[in-house]
């Protein structure tokens, strides 16, 4: 037989080549091209930028080389070795064997990219975007490897074998997790208020509330209109806290309350997790995503609202809709109603997915007993039936669709722009911010809720609340507003992934059962860390906001201290009113108020430092006046006592209507 023609023998071999040498090029530059910038750290913004000087591009350069050859010498040595043991492959094969596991490498420059300060800011997409090649990479690596192993169970535990039963070290691990978690959170939420950085809306409003709840006035607010928290927001839930509250009635009760209460919820996506995926070390390792999860931060970390106590509460009721509790899930649903006014609502579309279950007669109850409650507070307990509180005397929330009801209409505005004009109503939806919400919100879940069949129904009420809101923070990770959304997402990701396990994609891409839900629990793991990095509370970055102010880290003792000595020379009846950053720390009194709206408070206490002119005017005067006595100051932080006359209550009735116009939970200025 005639040799093959030269040309033809050196198309075969470029061909066989390209089966191998691209990626292995690729593999052997990349640790180049992640070492190299972190080794010139004062350079990292001009490499990012690609501005570097001459001199250093080839010195960069030269970095890859180097890596290549060190990379092409492990994979020479790796040949060498398996022909001293019988192996009889060409160096091509090794090649390809190797590049099977080895091509994670090219993870490395991307994290090089990714950690760099700002990124998330300024490139936030790209950030995304770097976020799911990386998790993608990572979950490919984490499949494969699992063949080299029986079945994969060196990675997975138990996973050849499933099993339902829990053991003691499976809670132990959740358990761990929760408490991580309360504990770290806890330390910066209460840090965050020792460095001023909560304010009256909202902390002080609900320390107020709850200091009145406490001690014999439910639901009472010295900062709300009509003196009543009802004039904005129903929550008796908030009585929660109060025997804690009682035991140290201070606003940091409300911080690690809250943060304890929130970190319950990894029992709840455990046992769901553990009922899908028959395996615990899996479902606990989504607890630790869930502890991740960038959405949670943000609620966790803005003061305090009753609102985010819905969180655990969502995720226990569809566990016990699924599971088929009956008593549980009643005492859930009750505790759920109780978090705010609106949450009948989110119970509707809980009770119509239990109805989709096949628990007909309890979702029908559930729909039916919550339209009840919210009839009965809305008609009864608040002075405004409407659900937007559009009358006047109580807070207005109409202005959080305000796109959407363009003529003053109300929720009937609401429907008819939604009903008349749906194209608008997705253009809304669609629009940068809130594509950037969601995908925060989704790619940590690997989009898997998207394919959790009747759960998807549940969805709709976070979708359309957060979708067609135009107050810029009820789409913002900063802020209490995704509690009706992410609870249900996260619940809804085991569903997604065994749907995607039962369905024919699998076969059709010829993956394994048995590897592919370890890897996708992996890569949810993955991108948590990812996204938490860049957009939670555990790593410091420039995106993360504990709601209004960027959270500061560093302690100030001194400072604290002198701010606790300066309350302690205030009486305990006596009524203060004190800026924003500081009402919280007096709000557990009776009387309170936000300044320049005194009223009758006997004393001020002020952060003069993040004063405006026109504020630190205002001051100036009053003492000139004789209407503030100054008592005591330092640190930028002045106490005053007041003296009370006619005139100041004429002002502060004034300022006492400018601020009736500001609604719960936003705040116009530092001061």
């Amino acid at each position: 037989m005639a040799p093959a023609p030269y040309s033809e023998r050196i198309t075969t071999t470029i061909r066989a080549a390209a089966t191998w040498l691209p990626l292995t090029l690729a593999i052997a530059v990349a640790p180049g091209l992640a070492v190299w910038p972190l080794a010139h750290l004062a350079e990292l913004d001009h490499w990012r930028a690609n501005q570097l000087d001459t001199d250093l591009r080839y010195d960069q350069l030269a970095a890859m080389v180097i890596s290549v050859a060190c990379v092409l010498a492990f994979y020479a040595g790796a040949h060498l070795r398996l022909r001293k043991f019988g192996g009889t492959g060409s160096f091509a094969s090794t090649c390809r064997e190797l590049n099977r596991y080895t091509f994670v490498t090219l993870a490395a420059p991307l994290l090089t990219a990714f950690v760099h300060p700002g990124l998330e800011t300024g490139h936030r997409f790209f950030t995304l975007t770097l976020a799911a090649i990386i998790t993608a990479l990572i979950g490919t690596v984490v499949y494969r490897g699992l063949e080299l192993t029986h079945a994969g169970a060196g990675l997975a535990g138990t996973m050849p074998t499933p099993r339902t039963r829990i053991y003691p070290s499976d809670w132990m691990l959740v358990v761990g997790v929760a408490l991580g978690y309360t504990g770290y959170v806890s330390y910066l939420a209460v840090l965050d208020h020792h460095n001023l950085g909560t304010h009256i809306y909202d902390l002080g409003i609900y320390d107020n509330i709850v200091w009145n709840t406490t001690f014999d006035d439910f639901l009472g607010c010295a900062y709300c209109k009509l003196g009543k928290h009802v004039s904005a927001h129903f929550d008796p839930a908030v009585g929660l806290v109060t025997p804690f509250y009682r035991l140290f009635p201070r606003a940091e009760t409300l911080l690690v309350f809250q943060t304890a209460w929130l970190s319950t919820g990894v029992f709840p996506l455990f046992l769901m997790a553990q009922r899908n995926l028959e395996n615990p070390r899996l479902a606990a390792l989504f607890c630790l995503a869930y502890a991740l999860y960038p959405a949670l931060h943000g609620v966790n970390m803005f003061d305090f609202h009753s609102l985010t106590l819905v969180v655990p509460t969502v995720m226990w009721i569809i566990y016990f809709i699924d599971t088929g509790a009956k008593i549980p899930l009643w005492i859930a649903l009750a505790v759920m109603v109780g978090t705010r006014e609106d949450m009948p609502l989110l119970a509707c579309f809980l009770g119509a997915y239990a109805v989709l279950r096949g628990r007909g007669v309890t979702g029908l109850v559930m729909v039916a007993v919550s339209l009840t409650y919210l009839a009965f507070v809305k008609l009864v307990v608040m002075p405004d039936s409407s659900l937007l509180m559009e009358q006047a005397g109580t807070e207005n929330y109409a202005y959080f669709f305000a796109e959407m009801i363009p003529n003053e209409e109300g929720l009937r505005g609401f429907v008819v722009s939604l009903l008349t004009n749906p194209v608008f109503a997705l253009e809304i939806f669609l629009r940068e911010e809130r594509i950037f919400l969601f995908l925060v919100l989704l790619m940590p879940l690997l989009f898997l809720p998207l394919l959790a069949g009747t759960k998807r129904f549940i969805m709709l009420y976070g979708l359309v609340f957060l979708g067609l809101a135009t107050r810029t923070h009820v789409y913002s990770l900063h802020f209490q507003y995704t509690s009706v959304l992410f609870p249900v997402l996260l619940m809804s990701t085991p569903d997604g992934l065994v749907r995607l396990l039962r369905s024919r994609w699998t076969e059709v891409f010829g993956l394994d059962r048995r590897r592919l839900p370890v890897a996708l629990m992996w890569m949810i793991f993955t991108s948590s860390l990812l996204l938490s990095v860049k957009y939670g509370v555990m790593i410091p970055n420039e995106h993360f906001k504990a709601g209004w102010n960027r959270l500061s880290r560093r302690p100030h003792p001194e400072r604290y201290q002198f701010l606790r000595e300066l309350v302690a020379q205030i009486p305990a009846e006596a009524g203060v009113c004190a800026s924003s950053a500081l009402g919280p720390h007096v709000s557990n009194r009776d009387q309170v108020s936000k300044w320049p709206s005194c009223r009758d408070s006997e004393y001020a206490l002020l952060h003069t430092g993040l004063f405006k002119k026109k504020s630190k005017d205002r001051v100036e005067r009053a003492v000139k006046r004789g209407d503030y006595e100054r008592i005591d100051g330092g640190f930028d932080i002045e106490l005053f006592k007041l003296k009370v006359t006619e005139a100041m209550r004429q002002r502060a009735a004034e300022e006492r209507d400018r601020f009736d116009a500001i609604l719960e939970g936003e705040n116009e200025d530092v001061e």
